[in-house]
C-alpha cells in the first residue's frame, strides 16, 4: 500500500518566488541593455508561466518599483556607508532595489521571506560574496523600514503573510 504524495506547492509553476525572480531578471536586463524596465518586464511576463497570484504579484512589484524608485535609491545610498550605488554590481543593485521596494510597498510580505528570497537570488546570480553583501544591506534596510520586524519570533512574523 502506498501513501499519497504530499501536496505540491504552486511555487514550481510560477508563484511569488518565480515572480520575484522574473522581476529581478527584468530589472537586471533593463539596466544592462538600457531598455525601459517596464517594457522588458512586459516581455518577461509573457515568456514565463505563472500562477494567477504569481502574475498579479509580479505586476504589483513592477508598479511599486516605478512608484518608489527615487525613495529606494535614496535609502540604498544612505545604507551603503562606504560604497556608491553605482559601484555595486548590477546583479546586487537589482536585487537590493527589488527587495527594498517590497519592504516598502508590500506590507503583508514577511520581512524574513523578502530577505531570504533576495539572498537566494544573490547566491544564484551574484558573485561569490553577493549573498552576504545583500543580506547585510537588507538587514539594515528592514530595520529602518519595518522597525522591530526582525526582533519578532519567526512564527509570529510568518503569520502576518503567506509564505509562497
Amino acid at each position: 500500500m502506498t501513501s499519497d504524495p504530499p501536496p505540491r506547492s504552486d511555487e514550481g509553476r510560477g508563484g511569488r518566488t518565480r515572480a520575484r525572480e522574473v522581476v529581478f531578471r527584468a530589472l537586471f536586463e533593463a539596466e544592462a541593455s538600457g531598455d525601459d524596465p517596464f517594457e522588458v518586464l512586459e516581455l518577461s511576463l509573457g515568456r514565463f508561466r505563472f500562477t494567477a497570484d504569481g502574475h498579479s504579484f509580479a505586476r504589483r512589484l513592477a508598479a511599486a518599483l516605478g512608484g518608489h524608485a527615487a525613495e529606494v535609491d535614496r535609502l540604498l545610498r544612505e545604507l551603503l556607508e562606504r560604497w556608491s550605488l553605482d559601484r555595486v554590481s548590477t546583479v546586487a543593485r537589482s536585487i537590493l532595489r527589488l527587495a527594498v521596494t517590497e519592504l516598502l510597498a508590500v506590507p503583508e510580505s514577511p520581512v524574513r521571506v523578502i530577505l531570504n528570497e533576495a539572498v537566494r537570488l544573490a547566491d544564484r546570480y551574484g558573485e561569490e560574496d553577493a549573498a552576504a553583501f545583500v543580506n547585510g544591506v537588507l538587514d539594515a534596510a528592514a530595520r529602518r523600514i519595518r522597525p522591530g520586524s526582525l526582533d519578532a519570533p519567526m512564527e509570529e512574523e510568518e503569520g502576518k503573510g503567506q509564505v509562497r
